[in-house]
């Protein structure tokens, strides 16, 4: 399997490395940096699920304390890659193990030297991250090592830990701090193989002396620890053991092989590569940047439900059921939410930290008056209660789970369906129930009046759990009474009467399908045009002042994104159709649009069409690809959905037309 490298130094490029070759364990994630880089290098170590927030911004996950921070010199003279006597400079990502190696060569007065620096965040420990750094020089050296646990931390909206505190005990330095909302305590310590000398300002001192030709070996063994967890790793090579052996059962139940293209075979394994760094250790979720930092909150949309969740349905179907449970688990927040709304049934978080809505009323800056639009993606993107239910039922149809749906499954489908019924606006005029006021996948266009995407979802949603709970009310009549019982009352008839009316969009004389109500009176011109108008290259192009609101160019697949939940909902001729139609206004302004487009493509013969978009998305973290500003906000980091993508048009794309053929 390929390695992943990256030759010569280059300042521009940190921010984007440090996406590029980030290791994780589906707890914990470090960015891709260097021993010696501080916050302003965006050094960052990622906690899964753990959210702070500090009065007057964003809720946010938590960076911890850097164990790694690590500052050398030979002979007083520092080794640094920003330095001017860098000789060479290589980083490498060996994603078959989940290893990142760094290795600089030095000009120190005339000699050469080497540090060389292997780190792993441990596959078979979640708490557990180590480093091993080596240095060689071709004569006798002094070295001098500043080492520690880095407590000056890159936070996008913080200070988030209060009561930091830094202390040396024996070979081990620990820095401890309570977040500042909740109170967590959080300690992470390093315990290192060399012994640790002249402790002051939080930071230690080791000294060596090497002979030439000779090797210095100093590992450091870390542990991020909240509340009383503990764990069992303190040698760098058993640690190194358990990680190695774990990665080689990830990837015996993940691969996928390419015949005869090379580029294909190494993007679709970078993308599963960021899948298994992903896989959650108990019942939490995947934020929509992965564990690459804090953006977008480390909050979870439904990239996780839609776009990962087949992933782990397919290879490692116990975090397939954490990712359930993680929404089964919030249906009480889900079902505050609608009520807070004037709804019944249950209105899921849009971006979910751990069910509290944490999105904003104001997501945008504009980058001309500096002042924050309001959008409304936690109000009116309603099709999150449907994407919830759609992943529920994906499970139930590959597991078939009933366990699970005796358990809050049933009960949760019900509800998102409950919800769209009690949201929906009965038309006298026209005898039908619609869906007003919606956003549907394409950002760009806000409240619009029955995006198809919305309405065929949750009718669906509707349908399928009316079907089950007939189902379970013959088969098991007491537990399904039981399931009854907490649901409000005549839910059953209810549906029934409100999926006999429900409006679905239907394909015009030319087999399209309009994106939602008016869609097709806007204004007829496509992407490069719309972007010929941008004033400021970071504009937000969509509310209701954006270069798009007014057009016809949307930001990514909506329309298209249907047919590929349900591929049987409409002929072939159909969905090409649309295909044609909507791709030329399509801006791809969002990571998961690629995936979908290439879906559809592999369906309807478009190969080519579907091989480049199948490369849009599983090479956006190769290239650094992917918006890395809305307006004034930063949204960088990893791509984990667009990963995800790419794994189902390798196997729900080229795979089945392979099978076909």
């Amino acid at each position: 399997m390929k390695v992943l490298k990256e030759s010569g130094f280059n300042a521009e490029k940190i921010v984007e490395n440090g996406n590029k070759f980030l290791t994780a364990n589906g707890y914990l994630g470090y960015r891709g940096t260097l021993d010696e880089f501080t916050k302003e290098e965006c050094v960052g170590l990622n906690v899964a699920g753990v959210y702070d927030g500090v009065k007057g911004k964003w809720r946010e996950t938590i960076n911890v304390f850097n164990p790694f921070y690590l500052v050398a010199q030979a002979d007083n003279i520092p080794l640094a890659a920003r330095g001017e006597n860098v000789l060479s400079h290589e980083i490498s990502l060996d994603i078959s193990k989940g290893l990142f190696d760094r290795k600089t060569t030095f000009n120190v007065n005339g000699a050469t030297v080497t540090l060389e620096c292997q780190r792993f965040v441990n596959a078979a420990e979640k708490t557990n991250l180590c480093s091993r750094a080596i240095i060689s020089a071709d004569r006798d050296m002094i070295l001098t090592l500043k080492v520690g646990v880095d407590t000056d931390i890159w936070e996008l909206n913080g200070p988030h830990f209060k009561d930091v505190k830094t202390e040396i005990g024996g070979n081990r330095i620990i820095a401890c701090g309570v977040t500042q909302e909740l109170g967590y305590s959080v300690k992470v310590y390093c315990d290192y193989s060399s012994p640790v000398e002249e402790f002051s300002g939080g930071f230690g001192i080791i000294k060596a002396d090497i002979k030439k030709d000779e090797k210095f070996v100093l590992d450091r063994v870390a542990h991020v620890l909240l509340g009383k967890e503990e764990s069992k790793f303190d040698k760098y090579d058993s640690a190194y053991k358990a990680h190695v052996n774990e990665w080689k059962r990830l990837w015996s139940a993940a691969r996928i092989e390419i015949k005869d293209d090379d580029r294909a075979q190494f993007a679709l394994d970078y993308s599963i590569y960021h899948l298994l760094i992903l896989a959650p250790k108990g019942e939490y979720s995947i934020a929509a940047r992965g564990l690459s930092g804090q953006t977008y909150k480390g909050a979870v949309f439904w990239d996780t439900e839609i776009f990962m969740l087949p992933f782990f349905l397919g290879t490692l179907p116990d975090c397939a059921k954490n990712l359930i449970k993680y929404r089964i688990n919030t249906l009480p927040q889900a079902r505050k939410k609608a009520r807070e709304y004037g709804y019944g049934g249950a209105f899921y978080a849009w971006e979910s930290q751990n069910g509290y809505d944490a999105c904003s009323d104001f997501n945008v800056t504009d980058v001309f008056t500096h002042r924050p639009v309001r959008t409304y993606f936690k109000d009116k993107q309603i099709h999150i209660s449907a994407d919830v239910a759609y992943a529920i039922l994906n499970y139930y149809n590959h597991t078939g789970d009933d366990e699970l749906m005796f358990s809050g499954g049933l009960e949760t489908i019900l509800e998102c369906a409950e919800f769209a019924r009690t949201y929906s606006y009965y038309n006298h005029i026209k005898n039908r129930y619609e869906l007003l006021d919606v956003i549907g996948p394409d950002e760009y266009h806000e409240r619009v009046n029955n995006n198809t995407y919305t309405n065929y979802m949750f009718y669906l949603t509707a349908k399928r759990g009316v079907e089950l709970a007939e189902k379970y009310a013959c088969a098991y009549p007491e537990r399904f009474k039981a399931v009854l019982g907490k649901l409000p009352e005549n839910i059953i008839e209810n549906l029934k009467n409100w999926l006999q009316k429900l409006y679905l969009p239907q394909p015009d004389a030319n087999g399209v399908i309009e994106q939602f109500d008016g869609y097709f009176k806007l204004e007829d011109v496509g992407v490069e045009e719309v972007r010929s108008r941008l004033v400021h290259p970071n504009e937000y192009w969509g509310g209701s002042g954006g270069v798009a609101t007014a057009t016809r160019v949307i930001k990514q697949a909506d329309v298209i994104m249907l047919f590929n939940l349900y591929p049987d909902l409409f002929s072939k001729e159909i969905q090409r159709a649309n295909y044609d139609f909507y791709l030329p206004y399509t801006e791809h302004g969002s990571s998961l649009s690629h995936c979908a487009y290439a879906l559809t493509a592999c369906r309807t013969g478009d190969k080519s069409g579907a091989y480049k978009a199948f490369l849009d998305s599983a090479e956006i973290d190769l290239r650094g690809g992917g918006k890395q500003w809305a307006g004034e906000i930063y949204i960088g980091g990893t791509h984990p959905a667009a990963s995800g993508g790419a794994w189902m048009t390798a196997v729900f794309g080229f795979g089945y037309r392979h099978k076909e053929t």
